[in-house]
């Protein structure tokens, strides 16, 4: 079953330390500043792979996704 395509929407839940990893995995999607934030106009489904990486990899678990 390819996912690759279905990435819906990403959002950030309280509590991110802007560690700035989720933006060196993906900074198609990601931007850290004094927030972290996804990006308005991120395809989101072309970096699917990254997204669900920076879930795996995020120090304090506050990325979330819908495929």
């Amino acid at each position: 079953m390819d996912h690759k395509n279905s990435m819906k929407k990403v959002w950030i839940k309280p509590g991110c330390i802007t560690c700035g990893t989720c933006e060196f995995i993906a900074p198609e999607v990601f931007e850290v500043t004094d927030i972290c934030r996804v990006k308005d106009d991120a395809p989101l489904s072309d970096y699917a792979a990254e997204i669900k990486q920076s879930i795996r990899q995020c120090p304090v678990s506050v990325i979330e996704a819908e495929d």
